[in-house]
Parts: structure tokens; sequence; C-alpha cells
């Protein structure tokens, strides 16, 4: 006799196999949730990629037609030197030669002839020409390309880290939306133009996230990396320091060898100084030639108080709708009312990042605002004479917590969400017009 339950006789199945069937669908069922959610935050990170990429085709499309239609300001031969800065002609040099303007000029002349210690060169940390002289070797010397190839690739580097950066801890939406607002930003174009801004915001965030992922060794690499990119790269060692004492509960009786990472940092300034004593005798040759570029050191207070200064004139400057008194200071022969615009653009794109920090304050890891504070903060300590603000519509660019805090504001805001995209994208369109015809914007 066989039993009626249980029995293979009976047709019925073992209780063991029926729960290890059971397991297998449920362990089955959590892998295709995971696969689901992988493939999810794929999809959104090819997105981000994809944005990223359309952005950089649509502002190169912009800068072409803005030096072919308007064409390029008559500058002085010394802001576009050397040569090789301007290597293209005719359609070739509408689409290429805006991306090499202005400090692009002299990472190329930096890269073709080395530094000097009598012409300014030293200000211009090394990586970034290191890099493109390495890199110009596989463009057959062409330095301009070289130039906006690393840019690209430094960029699409940052959108991948600031993407999975922001979601561990928020999620791939927004996680997208920061990536989103970080390629429209008004000064986004910097991103592909032969500047070092792609290099640094991406070791920067390269440092920040291998400390996020307890990767401390190459976190400190990093740190160094960017410190060789600009002078601000030596305070990563702060936000360093914020998540590794994190890590051991703020007990200093926990400290163990992962705090030597943090010491990285400064060393990579130490050896810019170390190169900069051995070649011209002055570690701090850097500092002393910031003064060709008419900066003092003051407070941040003081720098925004003259930034509002400088609006408040600008605008009456504007509303006078004459040059022939001026309400401020003009370098040399400068427009006033060209620098009217560059002063009001940096102060307002100052302020929203500032707004921005302090929204970010409260709802982001105290590192991130640690870093927004410095990145801001630092270049306050340098104001220029004539533009309080000098270049601060570009620097912020490195304070990529600012726009995590934008996609946390705007999340569940639909109003405000667009008013971010169309504002933002078409200041960025108008600065992109300017920077291409040789007009300064930051």
């Amino acid at each position: 006799m066989t039993s009626a339950a249980g029995s293979p006789a009976g047709g019925g199945e073992p209780a063991a196999a029926a729960g290890l069937r059971a397991s297998n669908d449920s362990h089955g069922s959590a892998t295709a949730s995971a696969g689901t959610a992988a493939s999810a935050g794929s999809g959104s990170l090819r997105r981000a990629l994809i944005v990223a990429a359309g952005s950089r085709l649509v502002l190169f499309a912009v800068a072409f037609a803005s030096a072919a239609l308007i064409g390029v300001s008559n500058v002085p031969w010394t802001r576009r030197f050397p040569a090789g800065a301007e290597v293209f002609h005719g359609a070739l040099a509408w689409l290429f030669n805006p991306w090499a303007h202005w400090d692009g000029s002299w990472y190329i002349k930096i890269a073709q002839y080395g530094y000097s210690n009598a012409d300014g060169t030293a200000a211009f940390f090394p990586l970034y020409p290191l890099l493109l002289r390495g890199v110009g070797y596989v463009f057959g010397g062409n330095l301009e390309v070289a130039g906006i190839v690393i840019s690209l690739a430094c960029y699409a580097g940052v959108v991948v880290v600031l993407y999975r950066l922001v979601a561990l801890d928020f999620g791939r939406h927004t996680a997208f939306r920061a990536t989103l607002y970080l390629s429209i930003f008004p000064t986004a174009f910097f991103f592909q133009a032969v500047y070092g801004e792609s290099l640094f915001l991406l070791m920067a965030l390269l440092c920040i996230y291998w400390c996020r992922t307890d990767h401390w060794r190459l976190a400190g690499l990093a740190a160094l990396l960017a410190a060789l990119t600009r002078s601000i790269g030596v305070l990563l060692i702060v936000p360093m320091a914020v998540m590794y004492l994190q890590s051991i509960d703020w007990r200093w009786r926990r400290l163990d060898t992962r705090a030597a990472s943090l010491l990285l940092a400064p060393e990579g300034i130490l050896l810019w100084m170390a190169y900069l004593a051995l070649a011209f005798g002055n570690p701090l040759l850097f500092l002393s030639s910031q003064g060709q570029w008419h900066r003092g050191l003051a407070t941040p207070n003081y720098a925004l108080w003259r930034g509002l200064e400088s609006v408040v004139q600008g605008l009456r400057q504007l509303f006078s709708g004459q040059s022939a008194r001026l309400y401020w200071p003009v370098d040399g022969n400068g427009s006033p009312f060209a620098l009217a615009n560059v002063n009001i653009t940096a102060f307002l794109i100052t302020a929203a990042a500032c707004v921005l920090l302090l929204y970010g304050a409260r709802r982001l890891p105290p590192a991130y605002t640690a870093w927004s504070l410095l990145a801001i903060g630092f270049p306050l300590l340098f104001p220029n004479t004539y533009q309080p603000l000098y270049s601060m519509p570009r620097f912020v660019l490195a304070a990529f917590p600012i726009f995590i805090a934008l996609a946390l504001f705007t999340d569940k805001r639909p109003r405000a969400h667009l008013a971010v995209v169309v504002v933002s994208s078409l200041v960025l369109v108008a600065l992109t017009v300017q920077f291409a015809i040789f007009a300064w914007v930051a």
C-alpha cells in the first residue's frame, strides 16, 4: 500500500522537493527584480550620456554658427598667441578654433613651449598641459583638437561618475537630473573647450566617489591629480577627512592606515612647488603670477559685496546708454557695457550657486556641503579689481553638489524643473555665442 498523499505512486510531491522549488522560484523572482533594476539603472545612465552628448553637439553647432555669421572679435594678438591655438581655416576654423579661446591659448602655449617665470604661465597648473602635449602627438601635433578630445573624454567620465555617486544615496531619478543640470549649466560649454574644467571635475568626483565606496588609496591619487590641475584641488583633503572620520564614527582611536591617503592631496601641490623651485627658484611662483590678472587677497564677503556694487553700477551704465562717464572702472580700452554684462552675469550665477549651497546644506552629506563651500568660497579670496567675481561662473562648475541640491529641489516640482531647463539652456546658448566670438565670459 502506498500513501495517497506524498507517495510517488499517488502523484504527490515530496515536501523537501516542494520547498526547494519554492526557494528556487523565490530566488528567480529576486534575480529577475535585480536584473530589472540594473536594466533601469543602465537605462538612466544611458539617457544621461545621450543628453550630455546631445548638448555637446548643440554647442558645437552654436559656436560654428556664431563664428561663421558674427565673426571673431578683433582682440589683441597677445590674447590669441600662439598660432597653434588657431590652426584651422575656413569652415574647420569655425568648427574648432572657438574652443581654443582665452585660457585655451595659454594651455596650448605651455604645451608647446613650457613654463616661464616672466609671462604668468605658472598660474596654470601642469597636469592639463602635460596631457595636452602627450595626446597632441596622437593628432600629429594638433593641440587644438587634442585639447577638445581630452575635455570631451573627461566630461564623459564626469557624467558617469556623477550619476553613480548620486544614485548611491538619492536614486536614479535624482542622479539623472543632476547630470542633466550640469550638462545645461550656463557655462557648461567649458567642458569641451581647451580648458582644464572637465579634467579637474573628473578628478574631484573620483576622489569623492572612491571615498564613498571605501577605496581610499584611489581617492588619494585622484586628489593628488586634482591638485596638479588646479590649486583648489589641495582642499579635497577636507571632504576626504570628513568622510574618513565618519567612517570611524569620529573616534580618533580607530585611526588606521587609510588616513595616510588623505596626505596625497597636498602632495600634488607640493610636487608643483618643487618643480617651480628647481626650475625658477620660486616655489610660490604660481601665486605671484596671479597679479597679472589683477587679483588680490580679500575675504569672500568683500568679493561678494564688490560684486553687488559692480552690478548696481553696471546697471547704471547700461541704462545711461553712454560711455563718456564710467560708473565702474574699466580695464584698458574695454567696453563698459561689456564689462557690465560680465559682472551682472557673474553675480547672478554666483548668487544662484550660493542659494543652492544653502539649500543642500541640510539635505546632502556634510562632506558634499564642505566641498561646495570650498569650491565656491576659495576663488572669492582672490577678487579682480575690475571684475570682483572674476571667472566665478566657471569656477562654480567644480561645486558639483549644487547640481544634486537642484535635482532634489525640483523633484516633484515639474514647473520648477521646466523653468530651470529652459532658462539655463537659453543662457548657455547665449554665453556660448559670446565665447565663440572671443568675447570674455568667465
